[in-house]
C-alpha cells in the first residue's frame, strides 16, 4: 500500500447492539482517516455502510478470522456511515487499522 500512512489501530468491542466509528464509539474515527483494515478476531459480525443498523441476521458477514479492506480510494464517506454487529451472543473484536 505505497503512498498510504496508518493513523492508528483500534480494537472495536461489537456486541447485540450495533456500533459505528461516530463520536460516542470507541474507537472514535480519526480524522484524517480515509481507508481502513478490519480483522474479526473471536466470532463473526455483520456490516452495513449505507447508515442503517445491521442486524444478526442483515447485512454482510464478516466471519471470524477474515478480513475487510477499504483501502484503494478515499472511503471518508463509508468510514463514518458503516456500523457493525455481533452475529450471536457474545462480543466480537475487530482489529481496525486506519489509513490516510
Amino acid at each position: 500500500m505505497q503512498g498510504i500512512n496508518v493513523i492508528d489501530y483500534s480494537t472495536l468491542a461489537v456486541s447485540t447492539a450495533a456500533v459505528s466509528l461516530g463520536t460516542n464509539a470507541s474507537p472514535t474515527l480519526p480524522g484524517k482517516a480515509k481507508r481502513m483494515y478490519i480483522t474479526a478476531e473471536s466470532q463473526a459480525a455483520r456490516w452495513r455502510a449505507d447508515g442503517e443498523d445491521p442486524t444478526a441476521t442483515e447485512g454482510h458477514v464478516l466471519a471470524a478470522a477474515d478480513s475487510l479492506s477499504f483501502t484503494g480510494a478515499n472511503y471518508r464517506q463509508l468510514l463514518e456511515k458503516i456500523r457493525f454487529i455481533a452475529t450471536s451472543a457474545g462480543d466480537s473484536a475487530l482489529k481496525i487499522t486506519f489509513f490516510d
